[in-house]
């Protein structure tokens, strides 16, 4: 039985361009679409239903998998780079498929590291999982 399989998914839901799915291990999972944009509504999107599962005192663990060429919108990352966007995440793990992907990811790091939230990519899910749940929550 692999970590996916071990936990329960509470709540899916469907956006333009990804699923998000909140998992009973406290994890929130979104799996972006295959040939998607994601649009600074998209990163809004997330970020409000990140809001509606903060319980105001344990920060959240998030699990992003991005989908074969999905790219992102400047207006996006730099939404999704924005210290209040990101005050309520302990750390997030990103899966990723590309070298495209990869310089992304990296880029994005950089400014979580100047907001002390944890922040890796991965190219094994599980290997994401196993480091999110690994982090203690203070």
């Amino acid at each position: 039985m692999t970590l996916t399989e071990k936990y329960l998914i509470l709540e899916t839901h469907r956006g333009r361009a990804s699923v998000t799915e909140h998992w009973d291990n406290g994890i929130i999972f979104i799996k972006l679409d295959d040939n998607s944009e994601v649009t600074l509504a998209d990163a809004k999107h997330h970020h409000e239903f990140l809001k509606s599962k903060f319980d105001g005192k344990n920060k959240m663990r998030v699990l992003t998998e991005s989908g074969r060429y999905t790219s992102i919108t400047k207006e996006a990352r730099e939404f999704s780079t924005m210290p209040d966007t990101n005050k309520m995440t302990l750390a997030s793990a990103v899966i990723i498929k590309s070298l495209a992907h990869r310089i992304v990811i990296n880029f994005i790091i950089s400014f979580a590291r100047q907001q002390n939230m944890h922040m890796r990519m991965f190219d094994n899910k599980e290997k994401a999982i196993e480091w999110l749940l690994a982090l203690e929550n203070k």
